[in-house]
């Protein structure tokens, strides 16, 4: 009895040491067949279910047990599967015989296809390639450069209209353009255009609303597409992808102005006709910072982006006021402070992915933004309207220096400021299937 104990005792022991030689941590090494590191290589184990990704060395680590199954997997390249023995791994992947083609998510009602398969025009704009060619540092500014269908107008003194950036498609509203955030609808802004604004009698979505550095691509469908989102894309529709990456610290920092030497205010200093500021005008100081962090070890992440712009007034009327110049035009008496609206604006948003099982995947993402903008409004002039100036009990003007000045001409003017604080808050959450038919 003695001896059978001793004997099963050394049996189990024995396995017990075999099972922990045989799962271990292993380490190795992706690269294409160039030799090139592989950065964002998805690596599963199938025996275990674990998954992680290699690093901006191309390396990971993963537990492993002797003869399990290891997948790597990469967009452009062929999946490749290995039974692990022992040592480290040197993996080469090789790319896929199929040209690798922009996947858009836009004007499908089932999964993503390469955009020269869609059956309707799609726009793919990556905002990391065009953001810095155009030398602009607003979202909206950026696609009026680069999107052929996409109309946007700067507004001045146009009764709050300074103050948002819409955008419209195939010129026109912008309540007649569907704009999607991860394919989830985005809110309109709380401003009806009046007057001869740009959308007068409607509402848009606020482009920059949101930080532009969380955002990865966007896919615009310049055709109507209200069979399948409903009336609000008569015009078309706009997908904004956000940023899944991870791992690493993108910032990014600008500095920029307008020397116009011929339509800046300026040189018009000295004859007090209009608001002047500087030779260079509409200052904008820009930064940016965009991180990702793992979560979990089934591929889940969170990116997180931040940022902040103050931007300057520009002052801009004709080049001339002899109208016997070709750019001449009469001086402008009723509206001395034509240009753009100043505004301080700070953003934040975040975009979530948690998978909670081989299918199905808990999503959220949200962001917050405060913009606080400056516009003059129409000139007042006393010879004009003098029922809009503060008077004495005789009746004459009782002049204020600090809001009022004197004209070229000797008219009494003051330019009435319109001035707005907008905070945009927007959280989405839910679960996700993927079908596999």
């Amino acid at each position: 009895m003695k001896k059978t104990c001793i004997l099963f005792s050394f049996i189990f022991t024995f396995f017990c040491l075999s099972a922990i030689a045989q799962k271990q941590t292993i380490k190795g090494l992706v690269t294409d067949n160039k030799g090139a590191t592989l950065e964002g290589v998805t690596v599963k184990n199938s025996g275990t279910k674990a998954v992680t990704n290699t690093n901006k060395n191309g390396t990971f680590t993963i537990n492993a047990n002797s003869n399990d199954l290891i997948s790597f997997s990469y967009v452009g390249f062929e999946t490749t599967t290995v039974k692990y023995t022992s040592g480290e791994l040197k993996i080469v992947l090789t790319p896929s015989t199929n040209e690798l083609q922009d996947v858009i998510l836009v004007g499908s009602r089932g999964l993503g296809r390469v955009k020269t398969e869609s059956p309707v025009p799609v726009d793919l704009i990556k905002i990391s390639e065009v953001g810095l060619n155009t030398a602009r540092m607003d979202l909206t500014s950026t696609l009026n450069f680069v999107a052929p269908s996409f109309n946007y107008n700067k507004q001045s003194g146009a009764d709050g209209a300074d103050h948002v950036d819409i955008g419209t498609l195939r010129g026109l509203g912008p309540d007649q353009t569907l704009v999607l955030i991860n394919g989830k609808r985005r809110h309109s802004t709380a401003l009806v255009g009046l007057f001869g604004t740009r959308g007068r009698g409607g509402s848009g979505v606020d482009l920059n609303g949101f930080p532009m550095s969380s955002v990865d691509r966007i896919e615009i469908l310049r055709d109507g597409a209200s069979a399948q989102y409903g009336s609000d894309a008569i015009a078309g529709v706009m997908n904004i992808v956000l940023r899944k990456n991870t791992g690493e610290w993108n910032i990014s920092t600008g500095l920029a102005g307008y020397y116009d030497k011929k339509f800046n205010t300026y040189q018009f200093k000295d004859n007090k006709d209009y608001l002047t500021q500087a030779p260079i005008d509409g200052v904008t100081k820009s930064i940016s910072a965009n991180r990702g962090f793992n979560l979990g070890k089934k591929g889940g992440f969170i990116n997180v982006s931040f940022d902040l712009l103050d931007q300057g007034k520009t002052f801009r009327q004709a080049a001339s006021s002899d109208i016997a110049d070709k750019d001449g035009l009469p001086t402008n008496t009723w509206r001395q402070g034509f240009g753009d609206a100043s505004m301080k604006s700070y953003g934040t948003m975040f975009n979530l992915e948690l998978p909670l099982g081989d299918d199905i995947k808990f999503y959220a993402f949200g962001s917050m933004n405060n913009k606080s903008s400056d516009a003059y409004a129409y000139t007042r002039n006393w010879s004009a309207r003098p029922t809009r100036f503060p008077i004495d009990n005789k009746g004459k003007l009782i002049f204020v220096p600090s809001i009022m000045f004197t004209s070229g001409s000797g008219d009494t003017s003051y330019n009435p400021h319109i001035q707005a604080d907008i905070q945009d808050l927007s959280m989405v959450t839910g679960f996700s299937k993927t079908s596999k038919n």
